[in-house]
């Protein structure tokens, strides 16, 4: 038994002396495979997932299936920021197409923001990409010009910050933003119904997430079945879209909530704009306006607010005694001061009244600012927009400066602006204006000598009487709902008697489209009786679908009849494009380049046309003139 228990001890001893097998190396190897496997896991699924093309990611340009070498703005972009695509607004970009591969020598800007940037409620037209667009080409008739919107209703800085990526990948000249006044209550807004969080490094981090179909996969299949969608940014409390997107409906001046927002906006914008810096693309970006004057605030910052004894809008001042009308700006100041934007938005009535009108507008921005629902940018978003743009390399574009001069007395109210913030037509022209004269300044633009007028631009805008009158429908539904008031009621359209008023009125009631109203427009105009309104039309159809022959040929015609023959070059070599040795295209070809001094183009265009029509007398007569000149 002794012997047996010295062995044991012997063997005890001799164990207790080998290297322990679990030393600082082997520990260290452990500790990694634990934590590696764990990645090589997931990069094994998302590897699997992607061969399988599972969970995609929208992506923001898809190409035409028909037409390839033309690209578009995916209609459903908007899916990317929800766990499930029915959970998304009913919103989209509007449809522009663009050339797939950038040609050599094409001028290509890029446009962000949101619905105020996107022309709503006008359309693509009133946009600042369309118009711009249209102006450019009218500029620059030999060059190609594309200005591609990515502008979408309820989307903010988040959103445009997802989306830099994608543009710089298409190798902009330029890149032009007007954004902020989603910033509160749009898509992933801090007060947003349509928020994934509001910590703004929680959102960042979920959109980082979401570009691994592991993670959509699963924020898929957790996420809860609910219906989101539906809408435009025009609505009432029956679900549309500005009504259910308002989670936090009270938003103070000055809050942590209120504070959040700036913080995040200012932060978004300059990440936004260190990336374009980086890629060495030039950035314009652009103060924000909204109605001053005419817009009173929609939430009061006081739960009571009484007005004063004097209503001020219906101030005489050949009548009422000036020392009550102090008495009157004094106490409605003091309620300013305490949080009334209804107060403050009195007293820049009653200063509008009487003259003040640098008063008056400091009293309309501190109603605008004290406006508890978010659908307006406080004025704390242009200085942050200043000095971000001061810090980061891009060009301002002060806007803001631009609609104070165009605006009575230097305060923005309904001329300009439809609603709360959505430019009129004409607002939209001085908008789009204030970043063409910035593209001036900056150099960006080739040759400053083809600037085309304010007022020729101005009457050429490609906005059609069907967009404008279908876009005052949309503002009068607009206005009927919530929060313009509290008491949801039918919208009553005007009688339509014109042309334009009736196919507009069949657009708003989804008898007709789009494109089949303005075909029935451009017929209604072809009659010779209104020549600038037909080519405004046939622009804009030629325009919208560029790999259309017979739109670019009807286009290409009414600009040569109209004198403008090197524009209608452009137009008419688009239908040679998409319709190859159609004789009526090439001769109307040729006579444009006849009258525009292209002798090489012309005759080779008529040479074309001989080798099909040998005995087409005026293609011979036309050869003996480009031969003569």
């Amino acid at each position: 038994m002794a012997k047996n228990r010295r062995k044991k001890a012997m063997e005890t001893q001799a164990l207790q002396k080998q290297p322990n097998s679990a030393g600082p190396g082997r520990k260290a190897l452990f500790t990694a495979i634990a934590v590696l496997l764990p990645i090589i896991a997931v990069v094994a699924v998302e590897s699997v997932l992607s061969a399988k093309d599972a969970f995609p990611r929208q992506p923001l340009f898809i190409r035409n299936t028909q037409f390839p070498e033309y690209s578009l703005a995916n209609p459903t972009v908007v899916q990317r920021f929800f766990s499930r695509p029915e959970m998304a607004p009913n919103v989209s970009i509007e449809t522009a197409f663009f050339r797939t591969e950038k040609a050599p020598g094409t001028l290509r800007l890029v446009v962000q923001g949101g619905s105020s940037a996107a022309g709503f409620p006008f359309g693509y037209g009133a946009s600042l990409a369309g118009m711009l667009e249209q102006r450019l080409r009218r500029e620059f008739p030999e060059r190609p010009v594309e200005v591609i919107s990515t502008a979408m209703s309820a989307v903010n800085s988040y959103t445009l910050l997802d989306f830099v990526d994608e543009i710089i990948a298409l190798q902009p000249d330029a890149v032009l933003i007007y954004a902020g006044h989603n910033e509160y209550l749009g898509i992933l807004g801090v007060g947003s119904a349509l928020s994934s969080s509001q910590s703004p490094a929680l959102t960042r981090l979920i959109m980082d997430l979401r570009r691994f179909r592991l993670y959509r996969g699963l924020e898929r299949m957790l996420a809860p079945r609910r219906h989101g969608g539906g809408g435009e940014v025009s609505g009432a409390d029956d679900g549309t879209l500005m009504a259910r997107i308002a989670a936090e409906r009270r938003i103070p001046y000055g809050s942590e909530l209120f504070r959040r927002g700036e913080q995040q906006f200012g932060r978004n914008l300059g990440d936004i704009l260190d990336r374009y810096a980086g890629a060495g693309i030039p950035v314009l970006v652009a103060t924000l306006v909204s109605n001053e004057s005419d817009q009173p605030p929609f939430i009061d910052g006081l739960a009571v607010s009484p007005g004063p004894v004097t209503d001020p809008s219906a101030y005489d001042p050949e009548t009422t005694d000036p020392a009550r009308t102090d008495d009157l700006a004094l106490e409605l100041a003091a309620r300013a001061e305490a949080g009334s934007a209804v107060s403050a938005y009195r007293l820049g009535r009653l200063r509008l009244a009487t003259g003040d009108f640098a008063g008056a507008r400091r009293a309309f921005q501190h109603a605008r600012d004290l406006d508890q629902l978010r659908f307006r940018a406080p004025e704390s978003f242009n200085d942050i927009i200043r000095a971000a743009a001061a810090d980061h390399e891009a060009h301002l574009v002060d806007v803001e400066e631009a609609f104070c001069r165009a605006s009575p007395n230097g305060i923005i109210g309904g001329e300009l602006i439809a609603e709360h913030l959505h430019p009129t037509v004409g607002g939209y022209f001085v908008l789009t204006d204030a970043f063409h004269r910035a593209l001036l300044d900056q150099g960006l633009l080739p040759n400053e000598d083809s600037v085309v007028p304010a007022t020729v631009a101005r009457a050429e805008i490609p906005v059609s009487g069907v967009d404008a009158n279908f876009g005052k429908y949309k503002l009068i539904r607009l206005m009927s709902h919530w929060p313009f008031t509290e008491v949801l009621t039918e919208p009553v359209l005007p009688a339509a008697v014109t042309l334009e008023e009736q196919l507009a009125r069949q657009l708003f009631d989804q008898q007709i489209d789009w494109t089949a109203a303005h075909r029935r427009l451009q017929s209604g105009y072809a009659d010779g009786r209104n020549p600038p309104e037909y080519l405004r039309v046939s622009l804009i159809l030629a325009d919208a679908f560029p790999f259309s022959a017979p739109d670019n040929l009807v286009a290409g015609r009414a600009l040569d009849q109209t004198g403008r023959h090197l524009q209608a070059v452009r137009y008419l070599l688009q239908a040679d494009r998409y319709r190859r040795d159609h004789v009526p295209t090439l001769m109307a070809l040729a006579r444009a380049c006849k009258a525009s001094g292209l002798r090489d183009l012309g005759r080779g265009t008529v040479e074309r046309v001989l080798g099909l029509d040998p005995d087409n007398r005026e293609a011979r007569g036309l050869l003996g003139e480009l031969d003569r000149t």
